[in-house]
């Protein structure tokens, strides 16, 4: 039987995506391009890398099956070496760039998965969805919806559309200090051309 033959996309893995591997080295992956472009429709331009949409599903995968996703061990972002600190209220374009942190005592991954936590910590504190639309900059709806770019946040049962990284720290910053609760997040520049300082890496901290 012949194997069918596909076109792949190659991608690169830093090593620090690979928190659970002993490695010093970056991975690249072939993805059929038939699974890349399954990926790029669950991606939120500008927030999402192909890394954070395959974390999502395999999250899923293991929520469905297994009843719960896998803890997340927290973490508090080190200040890397060359890490400036970054004005909370007044911050640099944070587009091409991905992150890592803690809100409250909630680890975070992602931008999408900062916006997430602040939410479902807000709610807790609100009460209800009216009283979280007065206080977020988000939009969001009740229930679930999945149109354009929204993603359902099934443990407080609203939805949240999504957002480039400048609007995740802004909605996730505002959620801070409504909640008053500490937040770390250590911003990397990607080396893009097009991002504001290519290749450099910065730290929010805010601590009420």
């Amino acid at each position: 039987m012949r194997l069918p033959i596909y076109k792949f996309t190659k991608i690169q893995i830093d090593k620090r995506d690979l928190q659970n591997y002993k490695s010093d080295m970056s991975t690249t992956l072939e993805i059929p391009d038939h699974l890349y472009k399954r990926l790029q429709q669950h991606a939120v331009p500008f927030v999402d890398t192909p890394v954070s949409v395959i974390e999502r599903w395999a999250d899923h995968f293991e929520r469905t099956t297994n009843g719960s996703a896998p803890p997340k061990v927290a973490e508090r972002p080190a200040i890397q070496y060359g890490a400036k600190k970054l004005d909370p209220v007044h911050p640099p374009d944070l587009f091409h760039t991905r992150v890592r942190g803690s809100f409250g005592a909630t680890p975070f991954s992602n931008w999408n998965d900062l916006v997430r936590i602040a939410h479902i910590a807000a709610f807790k504190k609100a009460g209800s969805f009216d009283e979280l639309r007065q206080v977020t900059h988000a939009q969001i709806a009740r229930g679930e919806r999945s149109d354009s770019g929204y993603k359902f946040v099934d443990e407080i049962g609203i939805s949240i559309q999504g957002v480039d990284a400048n609007h995740a720290w802004e909605h996730a910053f505002r959620l801070a200090k409504y909640l008053r609760d500490p937040l770390e997040a250590l911003v990397e520049w990607r080396h893009n051309p097009k991002a504001a300082r290519p290749g450099e890496s910065g730290i929010f901290t805010f601590l009420p």
